[in-house]
């Protein structure tokens, strides 16, 4: 019988279904087997296993001779499995009182309804003992990694510091954060619904791939000297801040970069965030005097100048209507170049400015790399400020230093290429990074940048270094035997809406040795310094600059030169601040300039004094001083104020003044006895209570 046409239709269009959905069911089944596949079969895998992530080893940081400045270790993170709990609210009172966290906030995390719950991350291994003496079920333990500093504060603001994750949050720890971090490791082992591993089942180990080892360029004997320089010269001048660099001129390698204050990055959330920026790099400051360095190179690099032109400065100069006055108030009178140079004559150099122009003065300032990052590998670099707009009054500023501000860093590497033979090189904290058996990774080789001056321009800048302290403001970073070169700087304050704050300066001193073949850049910044010995460069920084120095170039065994030329008495000396200083160490301050005393009145402390400090006198000048009265007997001192101070810091402080100190604790220095001001015998012992 023949089968009706709607059938036919019917029955085509029922097999066209089927095939429809046969093909549909087989792509589906194919997308689900090829396509997500991996991630279904995760997925179920998932759903019976218990994984467990195992921490790698941050890389070592090394100083260059392979000392190492920051490791990693193993700590303890104390977890809760909320299913296997028996008593929560028993389990919270017992952690509450081992953690130091409240019950109720345990309590809360213990009965999420989650497969894990972090209840403490990398606590002390103390805790972690009474936590296992408990045996609470539940309630397990993960070793992660930990980051430690074994020598606490030191080049904190270089090494940076880790989070709770071992994640890099500052310094080379975040520049190098991929390097040193490594690649976590698993611990998979089948497990119930309850997440409760299956008895007698191996569990599955992927190892952790540990991170790489940074070796850095600064040396850890360096800086420790840098840093305890520092320490003394904050204490020394009740300075807000202070620092340190220290370069190879030859290579871009920094050899130590300290700062004050400084903070432990072993605890560093207890410090203000402020503390954790590494002002070497971070922060502009106007440069003052120690940017003659440039604008001489530019004069003498262009044939604009040279040593033996006369200059004549009668204590101020006019550009376009506006006074700019020497340091000097009477003028230094008729100079040549060199002379010029040693005793920093601004009226002077607002003339060399004006024969070198806004845009080849512009040209060196932009070949000796400022207005721009040096590129140094650490975070959080500045660029400087540099006039956008240069009229003649900038113009004239700008030559002795003021109006522009400039990075630390960015001042050591421009000084280090007017000595280096005139090659601008990338500032660089990291040699080399090395695998976990210490193989070589990569090396880093020194950047030049460009060729700022020529070779025999920079012997010439070498030669007015070397005069300027034999015979110029930088007398006081002169060190016997050896050839030290360099330049003072005083700048004051900027106020924030305009202007300079008349009574806050920042002293700097930037120098090199040996002054023939450089192989050291130094540049040490004491900022807005107080007390009795002055605020000047010559007075603050060149001191701080030459007790680095020497101690660095003993480290390194650089014997003293033969041909190295003897300190000259200069023609003028700043007279240093003598009020509230006793008769012997006026007259101890006073000889070492070449300076004589004569004493009016009685007493033993100087209250007036002529003439005033910062004035420039003649060597064997006299200084006129009057004394106070009454005052206290002879061989009593004034106990000085320690609170604040490290223990080392407040020693130094009692000891310079022929004082004892008997300390109690650790730490900062929170009270003492005698208090400050108190008249007491030389000898004397002060009791100093310290604490964290």
């Amino acid at each position: 019988m023949a089968i009706p046409m709607s059938m036919k239709l019917r029955m085509r269009f029922l097999l066209v279904i089927f095939l429809l959905g046969s093909a549909s069911l087989i792509l589906r089944l194919g997308y689900l087997q090829v396509i997500r596949g991996p991630e279904l079969s995760r997925w179920a895998l998932a759903q019976w296993t218990r994984d467990v992530s195992v921490s790698p080893k941050r890389g070592v940081i090394y100083d260059r001779h392979m000392r190492e400045l920051a490791v990693s270790a193993t700590a303890d993170t104390v977890v809760a499995i909320p299913r296997r709990i028996v008593n929560p609210q028993e389990t919270a009172a017992k952690l509450a009182t081992v953690l130091g966290i409240s019950p109720e906030t345990i309590y809360g995390r213990l009965v999420r309804n989650l497969n894990l719950v972090y209840l403490a991350r990398k606590i002390p291994a103390e805790q972690a003992q009474a936590l296992r003496a408990l045996n609470l079920p539940g309630i397990d333990f993960k070793i992660e990694t930990s980051r430690a500093y074994p020598n606490r504060r030191l080049a904190s603001h270089i090494l940076g510091f880790v989070g709770v994750d071992n994640q890099g949050l500052g310094g080379i720890e975040l520049t190098y954060d991929r390097v040193l971090q490594g690649k976590p490791g698993e611990v998979r082992s089948p497990a119930d619904g309850r997440n409760t591993p299956w008895p007698r089942v191996s569990p599955e180990y992927t190892p952790p791939t540990h991170g790489q080892s940074i070796v850095l360029t600064i040396d850890e004997v360096v800086q420790h000297i840098l840093e305890r320089e520092l320490d003394v010269a904050m204490t020394r001048h009740q300075a807000s801040e202070a620092l340190a660099v220290a370069m190879n001129p030859k290579t871009g390698e920094i050899l130590g970069m300290a700062n004050r204050p400084d903070f432990d990055p072993n605890d560093y959330r207890r410090f203000p965030e402020r503390l954790w920026r590494n002002t070497s790099v971070s922060d502009s400051f106007e440069p003052g005097s120690t940017f003659k360095v440039v604008t001489a190179a530019a004069a003498l690099n262009e044939g604009l100048v040279t040593e033996n032109d006369r200059f004549t400065c009668t204590g101020y100069t006019l550009v376009a209507g506006v006074r700019l006055a020497c340091w000097r108030a009477r003028g230094h009178g008729n100079l040549n170049f060199a002379e010029v140079f040693w005793q920093s004559c601004n009226p002077s150099f607002v003339n060399i400015g004006t024969k070198l122009g806004r845009e080849t003065l512009s040209r060196y300032i932009d070949a000796f790399g400022f207005g721009r990052r040096t590129g140094i590998d650490l975070p959080g670099e500045a660029r400087g400020v540099m006039f956008r707009r240069m009229g003649p009054v900038e113009l004239a500023t700008t030559s002795f230093g003021q109006g522009p501000a400039v990075t630390a860093i960015q001042q050591v590497a421009a000084i280090s290429a007017a000595v280096n033979g005139g090659t601008l090189f990338r500032p660089r904290l990291v040699k080399e990074v090395r695998d976990q058996q210490g193989g070589i990774v990569e090396t880093f080789l020194p950047e030049a940048l460009g060729q700022a001056i020529t070779a025999e321009t920079s012997a010439r800048v070498r030669s007015l270094l070397e005069g300027a302290v034999v015979s110029g403001s930088g007398r006081n970073a002169f060190i016997e035997g050896q050839r030290i070169g360099g330049k003072t700087g005083t700048a004051q304050v900027p106020r924030a809406g305009g202007g300079y704050y008349a009574d806050r300066y920042i002293a700097s001193f930037i120098g090199m040795a040996p002054a023939d073949d450089p192989s050291i850049v130094l540049l040490v910044i004491v900022r807005e310094p107080k007390g009795p010995y002055g605020y000047f460069g010559s007075q603050v920084a060149a001191p701080t600059f030459r007790a680095m120095m020497e101690d660095i170039l003993r480290y390194l065994n650089v014997e003293p030169k033969s041909e190295a030329i003897g300190l000259a008495r200069p023609a003028l000396v700043a007279v240093p601040e003598l009020r509230g200083l006793t008769t012997t160490a006026a007259l101890a301050h006073l000889r070492d300039l070449g300076l004589n005393l004569r004493m009016e009145q009685n007493g033993n402390r100087v209250v007036l004094q002529t003439p005033l400090p910062g004035a420039m006198v003649s060597v064997g000048t006299t200084v006129m001083v009057e004394l106070g009265q009454p005052g206290p007997i002879e061989g009593k001192v004034a106990v000085p104020d320690v609170r604040g101070l490290a223990m080392r810091v407040a020693s130094l402080e009692l000891a310079n003044i022929g004082l004892r100190i008997i300390a109690t604790g650790t730490g900062l220095a929170v009270s003492q006895d005698p208090l400050p001001g108190e008249f007491v015998d030389v000898a004397t012992a002060v009791r100093v209570v310290f604490r964290p």
